[in-house]
């Protein structure tokens, strides 16, 4: 008899976690859209304990030339490069996503590397080649040019350029710094102030992601029947774009490491 009241309790759970994920999903014209966290419901938690690391992820796709910009001062194994990350980003990167890093930098020959036997062990050590410091200086151009919001003067498929491809976020955030826009208006706007259209199937993702960490919030607006998501900058988003900015501008300087 225990069994069965055993099994009664466990479809009562998973009928009030049904019930939770369901109020989740909204529907709209018969699409199923992807819920979004509205202001009000982590403003307390999230403005109320802004620390230092607010922003910081914002630039955590330009490791590979944040690694070039390391390089540049002499070569470097593995675990120094880790240690000259690691009050960038404020945590440790793990050897996981550093290794596979400089594999793929040795692919695309911005970096070179040697074995090394220190202290009985073996030890790659890396050093960037010609064609790695191309690479920097054209990334570095580039980030000067989203910085200041204007169309860089630096063909797209130059070597470098592509080492900036995760930076949709924090572009959204000088955008929408400017003014609230929704969704289309964004891509219109990235498209006339970088001369490069980010891909709808990137946009959404980040917007979703900023909303999540209350960078931004969506606000519904109707044009006739048709409902529109506009999005707007928050405070916390505001400190994060700050901070990302500073940083940001001492990478294209290359005054990161000199703090």
């Amino acid at each position: 008899m225990s069994f069965f009241i055993r099994i009664l309790k466990w479809i009562n759970i998973i009928r009030a976690l049904f019930h939770d994920e369901y109020r989740n999903i909204s529907y709209h014209t018969n699409i199923v859209v992807s819920y979004l966290p509205e202001k009000s419901e982590t403003a307390t938690r999230s403005e109320n304990n802004a620390s230092d690391d607010v922003g910081h992820e914002l630039i955590s796709g330009l490791t590979q030339l944040l690694i070039l910009l390391i390089l540049k001062h002499g070569p470097q194994h593995g675990y120094e490069l880790a240690n000259r990350l690691e009050p960038i980003y404020c945590r440790r990167l793990s050897p996981g996503t550093i290794y596979p890093l400089l594999q793929r930098m040795e692919s695309k020959e911005y970096i070179q590397s040697t074995t090394m036997i220190i202290s009985g062990r073996k030890r790659k050590t890396y050093v960037s080649t010609r064609f790695g410091r191309i690479a920097m200086n054209n990334a570095q151009k580039n980030l000067q040019s989203i910085l200041k919001i204007q169309i860089s003067s630096i063909d797209s498929d130059a070597p470098g350029i592509e080492l900036l491809k995760s930076l949709a976020q924090f572009r959204i955030l000088l955008i929408l710094d400017q003014s609230p826009l929704h969704g289309y208006e964004l891509v219109e706007k990235l498209d006339d102030y970088f001369g490069q259209k980010i891909a709808l199937g990137t946009i959404y993702p980040s917007l979703h992601r900023l909303v999540e960490k209350n960078y931004i919030v969506s606000k519904s607006k109707w044009d006739g029947d048709r409902e529109r998501k506009v999005y707007e900058l928050t405070n916390l988003g505001r400190t994060a774009l700050r901070k990302s900015h500073q940083e940001i501008t001492q990478i294209a300087e290359d005054t990161i490491f000199e703090m």
